[in-house]
């Protein structure tokens, strides 16, 4: 009679075991947490700034004789835009078409004269642009800042 009574016992001890770890497995787990902490990590981008007027000095004018006429800008030396490591001088005409892009060292300035033309081509707004820019070494990509912008009228 002893014999039996293990035979039946032993089955229903693992099926009580496996039960009971199965119960362990499926219950959820409960935790409470009181504790509050605030990150203090502050982010910013750059942003290249337009250059300020009041440090380069741009002369313009418009010269003609008879029916033919020029159009000159010239930047002087200048101080560099924070956070650029390239300059540069965009002209464009009357009619919206780009006649001048030029690289600007940061100690020097640039020049555009528009060639002799006709008074008649040369009248209305001339538009310029000094921008700085950081270029990526070793990459095309760069990153673009906000243009100093500036007219010269020519009659």
């Amino acid at each position: 009679m002893q014999g039996k009574g293990i035979t039946w016992q032993l089955p229903a001890i693992i099926l009580a075991a496996v039960l009971l770890l199965m119960g362990v497995q499926v219950s959820p787990a409960h935790a409470k947490f009181n504790d509050t902490a605030t990150g203090a990590m502050a982010v910013t981008a750059a942003r290249i700034p337009a250059p300020v007027a009041s440090t380069l000095t741009v002369t313009k004018s418009c010269d003609s004789f008879l029916w033919f006429g020029q159009a000159k800008i010239s930047v002087g030396a200048f101080t560099a835009v924070a956070y650029a490591n390239y300059h540069e001088l965009k002209i464009i005409d009357p009619d919206g078409v780009v006649q001048f892009t030029g690289d600007m060292s940061k100690a020097s300035g640039k020049s555009y004269s528009s060639g002799v033309q006709s008074v008649g081509n040369l009248s209305g707004t001339w538009t310029y642009q000094i921008r700085g820019y950081y270029k990526v070494p070793n990459s095309t990509n760069s990153w673009v800042g906000q243009p100093l912008t500036g007219t010269l009228n020519c009659p």
